[in-house]
């Protein structure tokens, strides 16, 4: 008879940031990767964006696997379907330490934002429906909240902050059911301030609508 069994142990993780910490720092930003991808390649997408008073941080997907086959390029993922609810909440420890972490070493911070993109947007919404940051602006690219989360959890969430979409008019991966069904869910909930914008691409961060909804 197989027995399923778990245990806590100290694990070690990386996360990125887009420059040394000064103390100086005003504003945070906190941006998820997608499927595949690693945190510090996409953090180079919002290098544009760095100055002294603003900070960004990028946490990378706790599993990791090879892009095509044995060997070759390694990519990130925030969570499979196998042991899905433990995948969730190890992401949610993490990402709290993080945040834990860098809060006590930003002294004059005054505003926290977030992107998420396509499946990084699914789990930073499961991580803002657990935390008691305030968030000023959040950014769901090329993804919608966890399907699986509660609306009324999730307008309670966000109630205060910029809730920005961005969708890709060429992108394929909105045209499924369960992304749909998401996005649904988003629009029941209804959050006050949330706006939605389109640009002429795929599945992909377009530089000059990232700088102007970064920037607003």
């Amino acid at each position: 008879m197989i027995v399923p069994q778990s245990l806590t142990y100290a694990h070690r993780h990386l996360y990125y940031l887009s420059q040394p910490i000064s103390g100086k720092e005003t504003s945070l930003w906190i941006v998820f990767h997608g499927y595949g991808q690693l945190a510090n390649y996409f953090l180079r997408k919002f290098a544009p964006f760095t100055s002294e008073d603003r900070l960004i941080v990028a946490p990378e997907g706790l599993n990791r696997q090879y892009l095509n086959g044995f060997s070759g390029r390694v990519g990130a993922n925030w969570m499979t379907k196998h042991e899905r609810s433990t995948a969730i909440e190890n992401t949610n420890i993490y990402l709290n330490a993080l945040m834990s972490e860098l809060l006590a070493r930003l002294p004059h911070l005054q505003v926290v934002h977030s992107l998420g993109f396509s499946q990084g947007a699914a789990t930073m919404s499961r991580w803002i429906c657990q935390t008691d940051i305030s968030l000023d602006k959040v950014i769901f690219w090329g993804g919608a909240p966890a399907y699986d989360l509660e609306p009324d959890l999730l307008r309670e969430q966000l109630q205060n902050c910029r809730v920005l979409v961005a969708r890709g008019e060429a992108d394929p991966f909105l045209e499924t059911e369960q992304f749909r069904e998401a996005q649904a869910r988003m629009l029941e909930a209804g959050i006050p301030d949330l706006r939605t914008f389109t640009y002429p691409g795929g599945h992909e961060l377009e530089p000059a609508l990232l700088k102007q909804l970064f920037l607003m």
